[in-house]
């Protein structure tokens, strides 16, 4: 039977957990006192001290000794550039949760800058694709994708949405993914993705263009990811 004290504690910790996740709690956002919190909850302050140890053990919280505890930032992330990943699956290892949530996904003609990109005939169509990817619930990339007709057809069809878009190529579609062609560079972040990655438009962003190929060097996907700079880097170990 589970005593009293116990489901105290665990009501403070997942209602704090909720105002954290929720946004009611902002990054860097002091929290009351341990004894605020005693009071305003009606339990004794062991209570809420193991309610916090909780929350740190999360990375939702830090706590400095005579100051308090205040909300986490949003923790950074780093891909390392030693081998071909999906940033879901690169991250994992790392503790990290990625999922997407599809924006956009439509049949359009193929602007000349992609025709040329993939390879294909003047005149063409395409499919067009825009993802905005979550890191830990905070939304950290937007993605805009293009594919030949057929594939883009394929891949309209499923659920990308907690996936890899290589895991689901290579797994559910057949596809033999061999190489990718990458450009890095910095931009300042354009206002329709500043608004779905809640910042402020114009501040530093980091733009990654990929080619998805196969082993013939068909090239099956053309993205760009507009990453928050201040959640996102890649790593490269270089050896001489």
């Amino acid at each position: 039977m589970t005593d009293v004290p116990l489901t105290l504690y665990a009501k403070l910790r997942d209602g704090l957990r909720a105002s954290i996740l929720d946004g009611v709690l902002a990054a860097h956002d002091k929290l009351p006192s341990e004894s605020q919190l005693a009071a305003s909850h009606g339990v004794s302050r062991i209570t809420v001290r193991q309610a916090l140890g909780d929350l740190q053990k999360e990375g939702l919280i830090v706590r400095h000794q005579g100051k308090g505890a205040f909300v986490s930032p949003p923790r950074r992330a780093s891909q390392n550039l030693d081998r071909l990943q999906g940033l879901g699956e690169a991250l994992a290892a790392q503790g990290h949760a990625v999922h997407g949530k599809r924006m956009l996904m439509k049949k359009m003609k193929v602007p000349p800058a992609i025709r040329d990109v993939l390879g294909l005939a003047p005149g063409g169509m395409v499919w067009h694709m825009i993802s905005l990817r979550y890191l830990d619930r905070e939304p950290i990339s937007v993605n805009s994708s293009y594919f030949p007709l057929v594939l883009g057809e394929r891949v309209a069809r499923l659920d990308l949405s907690g996936r890899d878009l290589i895991d689901v190529l290579e797994k559910d579609l057949g596809q033999s993914i061999t190489q990718a062609q990458l450009e890095i560079s910095a931009t300042a972040m354009p206002p329709r993705e500043a608004r779905w990655l809640k910042v402020t438009p114009g501040v530093p962003a980091l733009c990654v263009q990929r080619v998805l190929c196969d082993g013939a060097d068909t090239r099956l996907q053309f993205e760009t990811v507009t990453y928050r700079a201040d959640a996102f880097s890649y790593r490269l170990t270089l050896a001489r």
